[in-house]
C-alpha cells in the first residue's frame, strides 16, 4: 500500500458524494514500510539466498481496502465525513493491465527466512494513518 495511494484514496474520500470499488479482485495490501523492514532483516543474514515472496498478513480486494481506509481515517480524524463506497465488479473497471483475481501469495517462508512476522494489512495501514497524521 504506497502512501501515494492511501493519500489518493483520502482525496477522493474528500472530494467525493461517493466511490465505486471492485470488490472482485483479492490481494494483499502491504506498507512499504514494513517490506523494508523484512528486507532490513535479510540483509543481515548472509545465509539467506533465492526468491521470497511478502507482503502483509491478511485479505482484502480493493473494496475492502477501501472501506478500511475511511473507517480508520474518520476514527484518525483524517476525513470528517463518511461517503458511500459501493462494490462494484472488475469488469466495470477495465485496465490495459490484466489482474489476476485472487494474488494473496504465501510468505511463510519469507517469514522464517528472516524470523520476522506478518501483520495485518489492518494494523499497518492504521500505522500508515498515524504517520501521515502526524505530517
Amino acid at each position: 500500500m504506497a502512501i501515494t495511494v492511501v493519500k489518493t484514496m483520502l482525496r477522493l474520500m474528500a472530494e467525493k458524494p461517493q466511490l465505486g470499488m471492485v470488490y472482485d479482485r483479492v490481494g494483499t495490501p502491504t506498507w512499504a514500510a514494513r517490506l523494508a523492514n523484512w528486507l532490513w532483516a535479510v540483509v543481515q543474514k548472509p545465509e539467506v539466498t533465492g526468491v521470497y515472496h511478502w507482503t502483509n498478513a491478511g485479505v482484502a480486494s480493493w473494496y475492502d481496502f477501501a472501506v478500511a481506509i475511511q473507517e480508520l481515517a474518520i476514527e484518525k480524524g483524517l476525513l470528517t465525513n463518511e461517503i458511500a463506497i459501493s462494490a462494484i465488479p472488475a469488469s466495470q473497471y477495465p485496465t490495459p493491465a490484466k489482474r489476476p483475481s485472487f494474488s494473496v501469495i504465501d510468505k511463510s517462508t519469507a517469514e522464517a527466512a528472516a524470523n520476522v512476522k506478518t501483520i495485518h494489512w489492518r494494523k499497518q495501514l492504521s500505522n500508515m494513518l498515524d504517520e501521515l497524521k502526524g505530517k
